[in-house]
């Protein structure tokens, strides 16, 4: 992958993430957590430490990538790639990628996919991308669904939003090679 790649249909940059990225992430991710059934994460439990230990631990790899998405100078969204460690499940990447508020409806996510899965169709070593996605998120799950997901399983009431409220947690994935 280039360092950067323009979309010039959506004016959209989508580049490899740097520690000075960090804060903007964490900050998107604290809001876009706010809002019950997007993340499993509370926003206190979000750490501009974990996001730029994240992006030094795949900037490393070459079986993980981390990426965001630029438009107008402000970064609008951002996804990685973690790869499974173990060696029978090493083939395998856990996709997270994340939409801040106010870009959606823009392209962004879909960008973020299409270079997401490009780089892993063009690792010597991933073979299957894999994410969870909330029930709930039918925005989501329309994007993953045309990107060529497919739903594998569902954990019945796996997050809990209240005393008396649960969303299930759709597992999707596909297979690049």
């Amino acid at each position: 992958m280039t360092e950067q790649r323009k979309d010039k249909t959506m004016n959209i940059t989508i580049r490899k993430a740097k520690v000075e990225d960090a804060h903007a992430i964490v900050t998107a991710e604290q809001e876009i957590a706010q809002t019950p059934g997007y993340f499993c994460s509370q926003p206190s439990e979000l750490s501009e430490q974990n996001v730029i230990r994240t992006i030094n631990v795949l900037g490393e790899s070459e079986n993980g990538i981390y990426l965001v998405a630029e438009q107008e100078g402000k970064i609008a969204g951002h996804a990685f790639l973690e790869p499974l460690h173990l060696k029978s499940i090493c083939h395998v990447a856990q996709l997270s990628i994340g939409v801040h508020h106010g870009w959606q409806e823009k392209g962004i996510g879909t960008a973020l996919m299409k270079q997401v899965i490009t780089w892993a169709k063009q690792s010597k070593t991933i073979e299957k991308i894999e994410l969870n996605v909330r029930a709930s998120n039918d925005r989501a799950i329309a994007l993953y669904k045309k990107m060529g997901f497919i739903e594998e399983g569902r954990l019945k009431n796996r997050i809990k939003i209240n005393e008396s409220l649960y969303i299930d947690d759709v597992l999707m994935a596909l297979h690049v090679k």
